[in-house]
């Protein structure tokens, strides 16, 4: 007597499982990309199809919350500290947390004997592939007519 062969059942808590893992490699190949990116001024459309719903960027001026949000701060023009003529992504670390999380450590500069600054970068797996969720800018904070641009384009 042969017995069927067994019949795999896919659910939703085995089909997260099937897809491809959040990896070190991932994470800092997508902030690399990205901040080339967004330094490059790529369309809009390039840059937001890596962000995750959810999406948080603190910067020292204030925070911009959401893929519209992100739009309004990205065609004000000023990207900086974030990334920008001159700046230069000199170092990334990444931490997996889990096989769905990364916490991923970069560094940029933008000149000679400027203060490097820190930004910690959130980037989930989503089933489209690795997103970002939050960029947190660590530098001293701007000015306050900076600050106050910032906090209508995040309203």
């Amino acid at each position: 007597m042969t017995l069927p062969a067994p019949t795999r059942i896919v659910t939703p808590i085995t089909e997260p499982a099937r897809r491809r893992r959040l990896t070190a490699a991932r994470a800092e190949a997508l902030v690399r990309r990205w901040h080339r990116a967004l330094t490059d001024r790529r369309p809009l459309g390039e840059l937001t199809e890596h962000l995750a719903n959810g999406l948080r960027l603190d910067l020292p001026s204030g925070v911009v919350r959401g893929v519209e949000g992100f739009r309004r701060w990205y065609e004000a023009g000023d990207l900086l500290p974030l990334a920008g003529r001159g700046v230069a992504l000199t170092g990334v670390d990444v931490r997996l947390l889990s096989p769905l999380h990364a916490e991923v450590t970069a560094t940029t500069i933008t000149g000679p004997g400027a203060v490097p600054t820190r930004h910690e970068w959130w980037v989930v797996r989503q089933p489209e592939g690795p997103r970002i969720r939050t960029i947190s800018v660590r530098q001293p904070a701007a000015a306050p007519a900076t600050a106050a641009r910032t906090a209508l384009l995040s309203a």
